[in-house]
C-alpha cells in the first residue's frame, strides 16, 4: 500500500505541473490572439479559471495526502516524502490564497464580460501570475523529490517486473 500512495503522489504532483503548463500555454495564446475581442477574452477567463483551480486543488490535494501517507509508511525515504508533502501543503495554501484574495476579486472586475477593466485588474493579474509561478514551481520541486530514487541501488538493482 505504501507504494500505491507514493505512486499516486508522484502521478498527481507531476500531472498538475503538466496540466498547469498546458493551461498557461493555451491561455497565453488565447489572450494574445488578435481575433478575440475583450468580451471573448473575459468570457474565456471566467469559463477557464474555475476549472483550473478545481483541477489544481484536486491534483495537488491528492498529491499532498498521498505524500503524507507515503511519508508516514515508508522508512527509506520518509524525510524526502515528508519534505515533498510540506511543499505540496505550501502550494495548496498559495493556491487557496490566490483563489480567494486574487482570482475572486479579479473575476468580479471582469463581470459582466466585455466592459472596461478597473485599474486594479492589472495589479491583481500580476499578483496571480507570480503566485501561480510560485505554486507550480513548488509542485515541480515536490514532484522531483517524490520521483527521485531513494538509493542508487534502486535504479540498477531492481528489475521493472518485480
Amino acid at each position: 500500500m505504501t507504494r500505491t500512495g507514493l505512486a499516486v503522489a508522484r502521478f498527481s504532483a507531476a500531472a498538475w505541473v503538466g496540466a498547469a503548463a498546458l493551461f498557461v500555454v493555451t491561455a497565453v495564446r488565447e489572450v494574445t490572439y488578435p481575433g478575440f475581442d475583450s468580451l471573448t477574452k473575459d468570457e474565456l477567463a471566467l469559463l477557464r479559471f474555475p476549472a483550473y483551480y478545481a483541477f489544481g486543488f484536486v491534483l495537488v490535494g491528492l498529491a499532498f495526502l498521498s505524500a503524507v501517507w507515503a511519508g508516514c509508511m515508508e522508512r527509506e525515504s520518509r524525510r524526502r516524502n515528508s519534505l515533498a508533502a510540506g511543499l505540496l501543503g505550501i502550494a495548496l495554501l498559495l493556491m487557496g490564497g490566490d483563489f480567494v484574495a486574487v482570482y475572486s476579486p479579479m473575476a468580479k472586475i471582469i463581470t459582466p464580460p466585455g466592459q472596461a477593466h478597473a485599474a486594479e485588474f492589472r495589479s491583481y493579474h500580476r499578483a496571480s501570475v507570480w503566485i501561480n509561478v510560485a505554486h507550480v514551481g513548488i509542485c515541480a520541486v515536490a514532484a522531483m523529490l517524490l520521483c527521485w530514487p531513494a538509493r542508487r541501488a534502486d535504479i540498477a538493482g531492481r528489475s521493472f517486473v518485480e
